[in-house]
């Protein structure tokens, strides 16, 4: 084939048709099949039933095969060129894109960048932009309406790896070599697409789902554990706190309840009344005080001399001597 792609026939009534890409899983960005899905602008399942699938949602492993379906057509590009068949998908460009390296690498030359600048012609490869929508032609074939006599329904893409052998190919889809040699040139050079002829798909070998889904479980377990324990440990001490609370509110309340009931029994004991408390506030006082006397006027006036400026001392002050003791 040309560089650009294949030919075709607009006259070919068998244009356009439902068929088939072989295509591998690859790290690190194609290992689930909605990536892949995302690709080929097609959902989970469009690829999980052709491929032998159970789960959608299953991770893959490299290298895993896959047949991802496309809808191929006769594509009229100019009068130098002609038609080219492929299936055109659309892809959004993000950093470090080119034409080359989604080709060779998202794509896994199912194209080449020389189609996809035929194919957008009003694009400039060195300056496209990120988020810029670039037509991708994914070749693809037809059966022509002998081949549909055969029993052959499609004609799947397929990229001949360096290390492929035809043989080993055609026992993988249940063919002859013959008939894959019938079907395409003869000068077949790795990364060329070739085209499987084949009555229907064959059943893919698929390995075992990986066993993540037990470790998975566990440390879902482990966090749910987690979970659990910390939230009845917070329970716990809010509970303590509010125990704690109570019990100081508790204990104050009855302390001052228990001082209240003291005084109350001491305001009800006899002699305890107002009376009462002032005498024994005189009796405390007294006891603190000198001991008195208490003497006549008379007595006073023969120790005072009548109260003789002899015997003042200082203002109503006076000093005198009543059985031989001096008193003021």
């Amino acid at each position: 084939p040309s560089t650009t792609g294949y030919t075709c026939n607009l006259n070919q009534t068998t244009y356009p048709c439902q068929t088939y890409v072989f295509f591998r899983a690859t790290a690190p960005s194609y290992l689930d099949l909605a990536s892949i899905g995302d690709l080929f602008n097609i959902s989970r399942l469009m690829i999980s039933e052709p491929s032998n699938i159970s789960s959608p949602s299953a991770p893959l492993i490299p290298d895993q095969f896959l047949f991802v379906p496309i809808s191929c057509a006769c594509n009229s590009i100019n009068d130098t060129i002609g038609s080219l068949s492929a299936a055109n998908l659309t892809y959004t460009f993000i950093r470090g894109d080119t034409f080359y390296r989604v080709s060779t690498l998202n794509f896994q030359n199912l194209t080449t960048y020389q189609s996809v600048e035929v194919f957008n012609p009003d694009a400039v490869p060195t300056q496209i932009e990120i988020g810029q929508r670039i037509v991708f032609p994914i070749f693809c074939k037809c059966p022509n309406e002998t081949q549909i006599r055969n029993g052959v329904n499609y004609l799947v893409s397929y990229v001949y790896q360096p290390l492929d052998n035809l043989s080993v190919i055609a026992s993988r889809f249940g063919i002859q070599t013959q008939a894959i040699t019938g079907a395409n040139n003869d000068s077949i050079q790795p990364y060329d697409t070739i085209f499987i002829p084949v009555s229907r798909l064959p059943v893919l070998s698929q390995p075992e789902p990986a066993p993540v889904a037990s470790g998975k479980t566990e440390r879902t377990g482990v966090i749910i554990g987690l979970s659990i324990g910390l939230g009845i440990c917070g329970i716990l001490m809010v509970l303590l706190f509010v125990v704690l609370v109570y019990r100081e509110v508790l204990s104050g309340r009855r302390g001052k309840e228990r001082d209240e009931e003291n005084h109350r029994l001491k305001m009800n004991r006899p002699g305890m009344g107002v009376k009462g408390i002032e005498a024994n506030l005189m009796a405390d006082v007294s006891g603190c005080l000198d001991k008195y006397r208490v003497f006549k006027i008379e007595e006073l006036r023969e120790a005072t001399d009548d109260f003789s400026d002899s015997c003042l001392i200082q203002g109503s002050v006076y000093k005198g001597s009543i059985d031989g003791d001096n008193y003021a």
